[in-house]
């Protein structure tokens, strides 16, 4: 179905008001069987939409964001596609300096070929791209120093969000947010595109250790709030060159999950347990072993409970 079919529907009902079936299809002109099967795709997208005798409502108000009042908290092109198959992908493909926001990924992908699922409303994806006139090679730690930047973020809003390295958001041993940086260049210039996917609710379906802003705060998302995230996105990759390594080994530090925690990491073939101890000055974790110090440049890391 098509979002232009799709989205109006969710955007009667975005505040969470119960409206019944006959008030829906007056206000979209169409009947009252047209409501039911889009409500019924909705639902298949896995948005939690409750029906009554009396109507429709959502179980929860959801945030539909707004570009034209983001665009102006924000020195970058900014555009939503409601329903794409994955912002990362259709950014790449286009190269040019932008930021795509969506609804719904039907494609979405994470970290090392994982899917990203949340449904229209319950989280904030979006991608940004954006070109350096600097090689891949000198962007070893970019996609840590963007995680140290959206803590940083939420941090100021009141979420208690921990960098989980390379490139997950945690609070209280939960995932809230994860990144996906991707890169095509050369030695000379080199196209960024980052994505951001943000759990703003619970969403059905995924495992428990995942968490949203709604559990962890009580702070109301805004689009002012998703111009700052963008803002800082920006500004991590365009400033990233210039940072000092030990800059970024300190504001790594000040949000890192890790450090001084029992870790186990599988790089490819190779486990590697001890305790965390950092990144060094390319972005790689630091292991100490009972053989000493191993660094690991990219990984699957799992952490002992506390």
């Amino acid at each position: 179905m098509k979002s232009s079919t799709w989205l109006p529907v969710l955007e009667q009902l975005a505040k969470g008001e119960l409206i019944s079936g006959s008030q829906l299809g007056a206000n979209l002109s169409v009947s009252r069987a047209a409501v039911w099967q889009r409500v019924e795709y909705l639902k298949s997208i896995g948005v939690d939409i409750q029906a009554s005798d009396l109507g429709y409502r959502l179980s929860h108000a959801v945030y539909l964001p707004d570009p034209a009042t983001i665009q102006d908290h924000v020195g970058i092109e900014v555009d939503l596609s409601p329903e794409v198959c994955s912002t990362n992908t259709l950014v790449l493909e286009s190269r040019a300096e932008r930021c795509l926001m969506t609804l719904y990924q039907n494609q979405g992908r994470g970290r090392r070929g994982s899917r990203w699922i949340a449904a229209p409303g319950d989280a904030l994806m979006f991608s940004v791209g954006t070109w350096l006139d600097c090689g891949i090679q000198d962007l070893a730690g970019l996609s840590i120093e963007v995680g140290v930047a959206i803590c940083q973020v939420l941090n100021g809003l009141g979420v208690n969000a921990c960098l989980k390295w390379p490139n997950d958001l945690w609070v209280d041993e939960r995932k809230l947010a994860g990144l996906l940086m991707e890169l095509q260049g050369d030695q000379d210039r080199t196209f960024v595109v980052i994505g951001l996917g943000l759990n703003l609710w619970p969403t059905s379906g995924v495992n428990a250790s995942t968490t949203s802003i709604v559990e962890v705060s009580n702070h109301v998302w805004t689009d002012q709030d998703t111009g700052s995230l963008i803002n800082a996105l920006c500004s991590a990759i365009n400033n990233y060159t210039r940072r000092t390594p030990q800059d970024r080994i300190e504001r790594y530090n000040a949000v890192s999950l890790l450090n001084g925690r029992e870790i186990n990491v599988i790089a490819g073939s190779t486990q590697i347990s001890g305790i965390a101890h950092g990144i060094d000055e390319f972005g790689r974790l630091c292991v100490l072993t009972h053989a000493g110090a191993e660094y690991v440049s990219a990984g699957d890391v799992s952490v002992r409970p506390r």
